[in-house]
C-alpha cells in the first residue's frame, strides 16, 4: 500500500491539502513586494534567502475576498525540476500539519465540476479537504 504525505491547511471556512513532497517549508507571511499588471492570483513576491518567490492568494484562487494578515502563512512549494528549490507560495490562513494516509484514500475529481486546481478530495478528521493540483499552482506563475 502507498501511503502519501499531506499538508494539511485553511483558507476561509474550507480545509485544503498539498502533497508534502512539493512543500519545502512553511513561513509566516512576510511584507510582501507587490508586482504591478502581475496575474489576479499573484499577490506579490517574497525574499526568501535572497530568492524572489512569487506568492499565490490561496483566497483568490477559491474565490475568497483576500485578506491579509501576520498570522497567515505561506507554503513554499518547490520547483518542478528539482523540488529542493524553492518555486512558489501559496498564502493560506493556518497550516494545521501533517497527514499520512493510503493514497487509494484521496478520490479523484472530474474537471467538469473542479477544474485543473484540484486533483482529488481526502476526508480527514470528520472534514472534507480538496487536494491542490500542484502542477497548476507552478503553471500559473512559472
Amino acid at each position: 500500500m502507498t501511503m502519501q504525505t499531506l499538508v494539511v491547511c485553511r483558507i476561509g471556512a474550507q480545509d485544503y491539502a498539498l502533497p508534502l513532497n512539493d512543500a519545502l517549508r512553511v513561513v509566516r507571511l512576510p511584507a510582501l513586494t507587490a508586482v504591478p499588471d502581475s496575474r489576479p492570483e499573484v499577490c506579490g513576491l517574497i525574499n526568501l534567502n535572497g530568492r524572489h518567490l512569487p506568492v499565490i492568494d490561496g483566497w483568490r484562487l477559491v474565490g475568497e475576498p483576500s485578506h491579509y494578515d501576520v498570522t497567515n502563512h505561506i507554503v513554499i512549494i518547490g520547483d518542478d525540476q528539482d523540488r529542493a528549490i524553492p518555486a512558489l507560495g501559496l498564502l493560506v490562513d493556518e497550516v494545521y500539519g501533517l497527514a499520512q494516509h493510503p493514497s487509494s484514500a484521496i478520490h479523484p475529481l472530474r474537471n467538469s465540476y473542479a477544474g485543473a486546481l484540484f486533483c482529488g478530495i481526502i476526508y480527514l478528521e470528520q472534514r472534507s479537504c480538496l487536494v491542490f493540483n500542484v502542477a497548476e499552482l507552478r503553471r500559473m506563475v512559472l
